[in-house]
């Protein structure tokens, strides 16, 4: 009985522990400009190999952001306390990658962190569309690219 009240009262003040350690909400902050604009543009080989890796490629452009009061951010808005980059060189690994049809690719996961790499396998000849789906930081689709599989030998 006495561990179940102890139980109960911790679970109880958890919300409130949450609360106490989070950190103060900014003064200002950055918002998407009415001008905002998101691109993500991929690049790969047009043809590949059955069940050889292939590099995927993936450049980023997001911006203008506008400083605001926090207090004066709409809910549900996306914000940041610092703009992000206006230009991202390498962002293959920060994309949810797609075929059409789907499943006919693999795709590796980042062994090493900050190479930013990603690559794709397929698994059957044939002509295919890939894309990436970009979450960060708002979302955004990329371009589609038309890649002719080969059988291997």
């Amino acid at each position: 009985m006495r561990h179940s009240l102890i139980r109960q009262l911790c679970i109880a003040s958890l919300p409130l522990l949450l609360v106490a350690c989070s950190e103060p909400a900014p003064e200002f902050c950055f918002v998407p400009a009415e001008n905002y604009k998101i691109s993500v543009e991929i690049a790969l080989p047009l043809e590949a190999v059955v069940g050889e890796w292939i590099p995927l490629r993936a450049q980023r452009w997001s911006g203008p952001w506008k400083r605001v009061k926090y207090a004066e951010v709409i809910p549900d808005t996306t914000w940041f306390t610092k703009p992000p980059p206006a230009y991202e060189n390498e962002v293959a690994d920060n994309l949810t990658w797609l075929t059409e049809p789907p499943g006919v690719a693999r795709f590796d996961i980042p062994s090493a962190p900050l190479t930013h790499e990603r690559k794709a396998m397929f698994s059957q000849p044939g002509t295919y569309r890939i894309w990436g789906s970009n979450s960060y930081p708002t979302k955004a689709e990329s371009n589609v690219v038309v890649i002719t599989v080969h059988p291997k030998g």
